[in-house]
């Protein structure tokens, strides 16, 4: 009589968290495996943790052929990292915004201006995760959620817990990935017009109008649109909120440190280092974001010029019934690889500064225990110490900054476009170097990258 580990055998992933059981020779007819004799099996196997009973027993008695998973493992739970909660003010506590892009337009670009001393934002704190077990029993063990330090922004104060922000001024805010800044208003009630002129306002910028071609706004906050934008030049070091639509006409340029949020892009030229929600359509545009490219409300199409997206591009339908020629472009692009090389540098001088600053801090510090430092020490001291505040500053924005590009710059390989509706022939798709022209209407389909080419599998 063949014993059970003459018949059978356990193979385990390499993962260790699957255990499957394949046949190594057929039994003998006579011979019959009890649940115990499997369980001798397991054992000189190692495997103690997630074995299937009802499908072992489904195996005995010949309900279930082999090969087939007989254990699995329970995999660890990620901790949840820490993120900024905006708390845009007027709004009750069951309307909070976390997630702009999920929220008409109309309600982001007439957010009401915040007081001194308001609560703006507040830092939910990272989590630890829980743990899973293998097929061996053995801890598998979580990773725990991203931590961030919540700095204050242009005008704002963190609490000495280092988790509520507060506003220190009368203005609107304005959010740049973990920061919020809030900004003095400078509003147009009307159509940007020669009475106006071109704009530059360290502030928020509201234009409750149009803002036609030749003219430039520049704002160290977000700029607001509520009419149409023609071929203007917008650069802004906040987010960009054009209700109405962008009619670029092949000429001007939209640019912005955060998002662009507006109804449809047509001959724009757009580069955000954020993402780029467009509840209609996109057309004929040349659109850059590090992030993600979001058109997927409404008619939701892309149709003709180049669409380039760090993350991924989510529309509902790419090109159109006549094959109009589109680009799709996935992954780290050369701007955000000489981004990351720029704060790579900043980063590097932000440390050398500090380590010159604590240096020249500490040697002040023994001089003093020794005898009274003279009138030009103390005010060195003092520059010194206001030097290391600044420095450690620009040290967290730079180390920041850093964390978010080697984030969308390591997501290359996990870059996707996901078309809800259809995609037609002459679309083509690049991830990096490789490419593939789409030669027929695909519905519903997901296209990324994998084992170094392109896939279009169905959603």
């Amino acid at each position: 009589m063949l014993l059970v580990d003459d018949v059978y055998e356990i193979q385990v992933d390499k993962s260790k968290m699957q255990a499957t059981l394949i046949q190594k020779v057929r039994a003998e007819n006579e011979t019959i495996y009890t649940m115990e004799d499997m369980k001798i099996l397991f054992n000189q196997y190692g495997i103690i943790y997630g074995i299937k009973e009802i499908i072992v027993q489904k195996v005995l008695t010949g309900e279930i052929a082999l090969p087939v998973i007989i254990a699995e493992g329970q995999e660890p739970v990620n901790g949840v990292d820490a993120t900024l909660k905006v708390i845009y003010p007027s709004l009750s506590t069951s309307n909070q915004i976390d997630d702009i892009k999920n929220v008409d337009l109309k309600q982001v670009i007439n957010i009401p201006s915040v007081t001194h001393g308001q609560l703006i934002g507040q830092k939910i704190t990272a989590t630890k995760g829980s743990s899973g077990k293998n097929v061996f029993g053995e801890e598998v063990l979580a990773k725990s959620g991203k931590d961030f330090s919540l700095r204050p922004g242009k005008n704002t104060r963190v609490d000495d817990n280092g988790l509520m922000l507060y506003a220190m001024i009368d203005g609107q805010m304005s959010v740049e990935g973990k920061i919020i800044h809030i900004f003095p208003v400078f509003e147009v009630n009307g159509d940007l017009d020669l009475k106006t002129g071109n704009i530059s306002f360290v502030g928020t910028v509201n234009i409750r109008g149009n803002v036609p071609a030749g003219f430039e706004i520049h704002s160290k906050g977000d700029i607001r649109i509520h009419g149409t934008v023609e071929g203007a030049v917008l650069i802004s070091g906040g987010s960009i909120y054009v209700s109405t639509g962008i009619v670029g006409q092949g000429k001007g340029l939209i640019k912005a440190k955060g998002n662009l949020h507006t109804t449809f892009i047509n001959q724009g030229i757009i580069e955000v280092e954020g993402d780029v929600n467009c509840t209609q359509s996109i057309l004929h545009s040349t659109v850059q974001a590090d992030g993600t490219v979001y058109c997927h409300k409404g008619i939701g199409n892309i149709v003709g010029g180049s669409i380039s997206a760090g993350k991924s591009i989510i529309a509902r339908e790419v090109g159109n019934s006549h094959n109009t020629r589109t680009f799709l472009y996935l992954g780290a692009n050369q701007n955000l690889m000489d981004k990351e090389h720029a704060f790579s540098e900043k980063l590097k001088r932000a440390e050398d500064d500090l380590t010159k600053l604590n240096t020249l801090l500490q040697k002040l510090n023994e001089k003093e225990k020794i005898s009274p430092l003279t009138t030009n020490e103390k005010i060195i001291k003092l520059k010194v110490r206001n030097s290391l505040e600044v420095t450690i500053d620009a040290l967290m924005e730079a180390k920041e900054k850093m964390e978010e590009l080697q984030e969308v710059i390591g997501q290359f390989g996990k870059s996707t476009v996901i078309v809800e509706k259809q995609i037609y022939p002459n679309v083509d798709v690049h991830f990096g170097k490789y490419q593939q022209k789409i030669i027929a209407p695909h519905q519903r389909v997901k296209i990324h990258l994998e084992h170094s080419e392109i896939v279009i599998s169905k959603m």
